[in-house]
């Protein structure tokens, strides 16, 4: 049975990607943006035969502050609705967007104090009479007064309205307000100085515009930014360390202040885990991975699954190691765990300088009793990501990091 669903995107300005899956082969499908009671068909969102069960689009063109939902209407009978939901603009200013290219600028309108409209007509005087001849009035027009505070916001903002798809820009407001909210064609563009003083980078852009429809049906929203390439790489590395859940050894792994031995007794995920068993007499009982390659200053994050017979603190952290292999130092954070319960640790730090090798551990401080049985499963070491927010415009560390990922 097909479904509906629709994600937000925090590019900025923010997008929506609306997916219809299950889909058959051959269905026919309109897709559309609804909001203040008016259906607007979704930029490329009609399909007369579906080639694949899901069907995707980008929506680039909504509107902010006021309540969105999108309909799917399924072989021109049946109809799929999201929930209506309030999509909100960041920023508190002014969005000047190509939702083909994905381009967009951030901006203040300054002055809009006119929207004229105009008739094409011919005049003829004719007998002591004027006969005119004309069609229907067209959309609105005037110049439109933006300001920037910076030299870059400067550059974007004539950057978008210079290379505009089809010399359109999409003009939005936070409320979403009648008048504002439209397509601009761009006729021209003044830059006028804010003062005359040279070190002012402020400027107020003059747009001479048009309102328009809007571009070219056929024409799709770019399905790829930055911030897609940032979901994609924004996961963990896989896990560096051998055996973490314990199925059939405890292989590749090392206990100090007790034993460390599989068991079906508890378990979080399949049939077995790991236990750790203190002594009794040594003040703490750790089990750690085998040595894994790791550098200085990269992060890695450790977790693990542990229940415990009794209530009491678990620490989980890493161990960093120098050539040699020389113990270097460790990182670690302490969590309060209740008895008889599965709790996730989650703990992640960066590689100190000199670091060669990681070790996870997971460890019970303060002399456990060897009654205090330990029970671990699931235990990761890995990779953490590698966050691409806010390099939109650091082109040198995006090439970096596609360099160090492809080479």
């Amino acid at each position: 049975m097909p479904a509906i669903t629709a994600t937000v995107q925090t590019t900025w300005p923010p997008r929506v990607l609306v997916s219809v899956t299950g889909l058959t082969v051959g269905d026919g499908i309109e897709l559309y943006r609804e909001s203040s009671g008016r259906r607007t068909l979704v930029r490329a969102g009609a399909s007369d035969a579906v080639a694949d069960p899901s069907f995707l689009r980008t929506d680039a063109e909504l509107p902010f502050g006021v309540p969105v939902s999108y309909v799917a209407t399924v072989n021109g009978d049946t109809e799929y609705v999201t929930a209506p939901t309030v999509y909100a603009l960041p920023g508190g200013k002014v969005a000047v967007t190509d939702a083909i290219t994905g381009d967009s600028a951030e901006t203040v309108i300054m002055a809009w104090p006119e929207r004229a409209r105009t008739r094409q007509a011919s005049r003829f005087d004719v007998g002591g009479r004027t006969v005119v001849v004309s069609g229907p009035m067209g959309q609105p027009s005037g110049d439109v007064e933006l300001f920037t505070a910076s030299t870059a916001a400067l550059e974007d903002l004539v950057g978008v309205l210079s290379t505009a798809t089809e010399g359109v820009v999409q003009v939005r407001q936070p409320g979403g307000y009648d008048g504002v909210d439209s397509y601009l064609a761009v006729l021209g563009v003044v830059d006028r100085r804010f003062s005359q003083d040279g070190s002012d980078p402020r400027r107020i852009v003059v747009v001479q515009a048009a309102e328009v429809e809007g571009w070219a049906p056929q024409l799709e929203a770019r399905g790829s930014t930055l911030q897609d390439i940032a979901n994609s790489y924004d996961v963990a590395g896989p896990a560096m360390n051998a055996n973490p859940f314990f199925e059939t050894n405890v292989a590749g792994w090392s206990a100090s202040g007790g034993s460390f031995a599989r068991s079906t007794a508890q378990f979080h995920e399949g049939a077995a885990s790991g236990l750790l068993t203190p002594s009794g007499a040594a003040s703490i009982a750790e089990v750690g991975t085998d040595l894994a390659a790791a550098a200085a200053g990269v992060t890695y994050q450790m977790s693990a699954w542990v229940r415990c017979a009794v209530a009491r603190s678990v620490v989980i952290g890493a161990n960093w190691w120098t050539a040699g292999p020389t113990f270097g130092s460790d990182t670690v954070t302490s969590v309060a765990v209740p008895a008889n319960t599965w709790t996730l640790l989650t703990f992640s730090a960066t590689a100190p300088a000199g670091t060669v090798f990681a070790q996870m551990k997971v460890q019970m401080t303060g002399t456990p009793l060897a009654s205090h049985l330990l029970y671990v499963d699931e235990a990761v070491q890995r990779r953490a990501f590698v966050s691409l927010s806010g390099l939109s415009g650091d082109y040198p560390s995006l090439l970096a990091l596609a360099q160090a990922e492809f080479a």
